[in-house]
């Protein structure tokens, strides 16, 4: 007898195993790839936050100088230069900060969808903390034949 019936000698055995090694370099493939976008998504060039800025017609280019980032997401996350902070620990935090260097400016940049209420009170704690010197950042308009928005920020 020939074929898969009948005798199950060496040579007409049917191939009964799964090569798993082009299986596996696939995943790890994947996996790699998973792994270095994942480090981009939600994190800006600064290592803050992403957030959907306001945009304004008037806006000033940031300084070269000491400043803090304080970010404010549309989920109500508060960090202050992308390390996450409760609000009712804000102001013992930059406190510290300010100790240890000498601030120049605080930054804060708000999603477009914060209430406003959740941005006077990351402005206060700024104020509680001895910090007067306040900026929220916004984007550009975009000009109507086109131009790019540029991010900039507009004196509190």
């Amino acid at each position: 007898m020939t074929g898969f019936g009948g005798r199950r000698g060496r040579k007409n055995a049917p191939l009964a195993e799964i090569n798993i090694t082009p299986f596996t370099d696939v995943v790890l493939v994947l996996l790699v790839i998973f792994m270095v976008s994942a480090s981009f998504l939600g994190v800006n060039a600064k290592g803050g936050m992403n957030v959907n800025l306001p945009s304004a017609k008037t806006t000033e280019p940031t300084l070269p100088g000491k400043e803090i980032e304080i970010t404010v997401t549309k989920a109500r996350v508060v960090a202050i230069n992308g390390d996450q902070v409760a609000i009712a620990d804000l102001p013992s935090r930059l406190n510290a900060l300010r100790k240890q260097s000498n601030i120049d400016l605080v930054i804060i940049k708000a999603d477009q969808a914060v209430v406003y209420d959740r941005i006077v009170k990351v402005m206060d704690a700024v104020k509680l903390a001895g910090l007067d010197k306040i900026a929220l950042a916004t984007e550009l308009e975009p000009v109507i034949h086109g131009a790019h928005r540029q991010a900039g920020r507009h004196k509190a």
